[in-house]
């Protein structure tokens, strides 16, 4: 698990140390820097002229991770990487889910992670064994039960995956992804992520409440920390980051979880805190700070 990250010129994190839970929570209104938090817990990372702070490439970026173990491993870029051991360094999977991806269907070879979009969600359905499928699908039908099952079948004009959906009234009516809620398929892609293989160590999402109505918001943040726990994931515990801007979430979550990105008026480097423990008034806190721009 990563204990804390420390951003020295990349992007608008000027100089940031942010410490990290098995589930941590970014909270901050918009342009504060939770996507570039987000983009920078990657450990391989492809660097552009607009990582840098201020475009300025005479300054190096560096981005070091600290493990719970006492390792630490990072880059400097443009001129050197920090030297590491073995072993060290951690696997991430980032998504950032679209509806648009989500319909779009799957490409016609089966796949076992999901894309940062959500596009190749049908292929990594039609990967799993069939126990595993059935499985997902009554998770799913219980939380949505206007489903009474999810299944996917190829499609005839290109050979490609398409996911299904069996109406609850009608047990001969089926409907493809076109057809059913934009909740139905965004909690679709959470219920397969503790399937996917090989598992990441570290995950991040932005925005995971986006098309979820508040009910089913918290059990999405339930079925995350069960993989921070392992208990989903065949004893593999998954070390979670998201990005927020729902109050409904808010509720689900401890105040230790949270971290409050603002942006500095002098010069625009973001700014991170952590929640004091004592703090009585915390989410309304929050609140504030996402209201303001």
């Amino acid at each position: 698990m990563i204990s804390s990250v420390h951003f020295e010129h990349f992007r608008c994190l000027l100089g940031v140390r942010l410490s990290l839970e098995p589930l941590t929570v970014l909270v901050g209104p918009t342009a504060s820097g939770k996507t570039a938090v987000l983009e920078g817990l990657q450990h391989q990372l492809a660097y552009e002229p607009t990582d840098f702070w201020r475009l300025d490439e005479s300054r190096p970026l560096s981005i070091e991770w600290t493990y719970a173990h006492g390792d630490r491993t990072g880059v400097v870029y443009p001129f050197n990487v920090m030297d590491t051991l073995p072993g060290q360094g951690h696997s991430t999977q980032q998504l950032a889910l679209s509806m648009e991806a989500l319909r779009a269907g799957g490409s016609s070879a089966k796949a076992t992670w999901l894309e940062r979009k959500g596009g190749n969600l049908a292929s990594v359905f039609a990967a799993l064994p069939m126990s595993t499928r059935e499985a997902v699908s009554k998770e799913l039908t219980r939380r949505v039960p206007s489903v009474s099952e999810v299944d996917v079948a190829r499609d005839l004009a290109d050979r490609s995956f398409r996911l299904r959906f069996r109406d609850r009234w009608s047990p001969d009516v089926w409907f493809g992804p076109e057809h059913v809620s934009d909740g139905v398929l965004w909690l679709l892609a959470f219920l397969l992520l503790p399937y996917q293989r090989p598992l990441p160590e570290l995950l991040t999402l932005d925005e995971p409440e986006r098309a979820l109505h508040p009910g089913l918001v918290r059990e999405v943040l339930e079925l995350l920390r069960a993989m921070t726990r392992g208990e989903s994931t065949g004893g593999q515990p998954v070390q979670v980051v998201l990005s927020t801007h729902s109050l409904d979430l808010l509720e689900q979550v401890r105040p230790e979880e949270v971290r409050l990105l603002s942006r500095e008026p002098s010069d625009g480097s973001v700014r991170v805190r952590q929640v004091p423990a004592p703090a009585l008034h915390w989410r309304r806190e929050c609140r504030e700070l996402l209201e303001s721009l």
